[in-house]
């Protein structure tokens, strides 16, 4: 098994309705970059918000003023940045809620989500959101199985 180094990987929490464990967070971020071929030199920021701050951001930097799952503003790999991630946690609660869908399991998935569109996956055009999905649900699904050690 491999040992994942996540010096670089930086959680900050901005809400109060979900408790997250930032350890797990972290390595699966590092697990993702790993699996996309990402040197470990490489870091990423996650940050976890509400609805009403995800809005903000959403209205700011793309124009659409409602609240949104997850915003991904790409870095610089060269520089030693993947990008940044805000993270709607009560949107992760909404979906789950009503999918009956375990809300770690959902918080997982849109952490790869943002990492995929921090590495370049873009999901506006149907073939590209297809191979964009199948990338996050095979991460996702061998996460679940392999566990975060």
């Amino acid at each position: 098994m491999t040992a994942y180094d996540t010096k670089n990987i930086f959680v900050i929490n901005r809400q109060r309705l979900l408790k997250l464990n930032s350890d797990k967070i972290k390595l699966l971020a590092r697990y993702v970059l790993e699996n996309e071929k990402i040197s470990n030199d490489v870091g990423i920021n996650l940050m976890f918000v509400r609805n009403n701050i995800i809005r903000k951001y959403n209205k700011s930097f793309l124009n659409k003023d409602n609240p949104t799952d997850v915003i991904s503003f790409e870095g610089n790999i060269n520089d030693g940045s993947a990008g940044d991630i805000i993270i709607s946690v009560e949107k992760a609660a909404e979906y789950a809620a009503q999918n009956n869908i375990n809300v770690n399991e959902e918080i997982a998935r849109y952490v790869i989500h943002g990492i995929l569109h921090c590495l370049g996956y873009e999901d506006i055009i149907d073939k590209e959101r297809r191979a964009m999905f199948k990338r996050q649900e095979e991460l996702l699904r061998k996460w679940i199985i392999r566990g975060p050690n």
